[in-house]
């Protein structure tokens, strides 16, 4: 994908009209009320469904990229409501920490457990580093990778990892480090679990009444 389809900006701009309405408790003034646990739950259930687009056929990374996007608006919000004061800024961290996991651990982990492994031929390589390329492969199909940094492929083999059913998209070795993967990801729902927990402690602790969020020479009315 080249260039950004229009699609994406259409969505975005839906994701935006969502943040305004659903951050209508933040703008008013004192305690933030809203629906809570139902925030955090909607955010949780679209960054599984984030997952689901993104790894199983037909792959789209255009629609995983926007449903995450609205996870991010509803599970943010609902930490920052429920917290209140900091939770606004502990409640995005939490989002990214909890979302990408999603998006970036289960293909390698199942790969690593039912992928095959075959030596193809990086097409056009001329000895060097590159980010883009595509592997023909001896099963009769062609794999096209894109990565954030050079790969060098001595002879121009790489060997990529398939999953005989078809189903998971194919990637090269070396491309994702699983078990470190596995443990960052770990971590990060634990400790987007840990906020969400602080976060209801601390409006327990204040009987309900927390800060505001917005400091309210900023709030746009009632």
């Amino acid at each position: 994908m080249k260039y950004v389809p229009l699609e994406f900006f259409a969505g975005v701009t839906a994701i935006l009209v969502l943040a305004i309405i659903a951050g209508k408790p933040l703008r008013r003034r004192g305690t933030p009320q809203g629906p809570v646990w139902r925030y955090i739950g909607l955010g949780a259930t679209l960054f599984f469904l984030a997952g689901v687009l993104y790894t199983f056929p037909p792959h789209s990374v255009l629609l995983a990229v926007l449903v995450m996007l609205a996870g991010v608006v509803f599970f943010s919000f609902g930490i920052a409501i429920l917290g209140g004061g900091n939770f606004g800024y502990l409640g995005a961290l939490a989002s990214g920490l909890a979302a990408v996991p999603f998006l970036m651990t289960p293909t390698p982990v199942a790969l690593a457990h039912v992928g095959t492994r075959i030596n193809c031929t990086v097409r056009d390589y001329h000895h060097f580093g590159v980010s883009d390329f595509t592997a023909d492969c001896p099963d009769g199909h062609s794999y096209d990778f894109k990565t954030s940094k050079l790969h060098e492929f001595p002879g121009g083999q790489v060997q990529v990892i398939v999953d005989p059913h078809g189903v998971l998209r194919a990637q090269f070795v070396g491309q994702e480090h699983v078990t470190r993967d596995l443990v960052a990801g770990i971590g990060g729902l634990v400790v987007a679990a840990g906020i969400v927990v602080a976060a209801a402690l601390q409006r327990r602790r204040r009987h309900g009444h927390v800060d505001h969020v917005v400091s309210p020479r900023y709030t746009s009315g009632p």
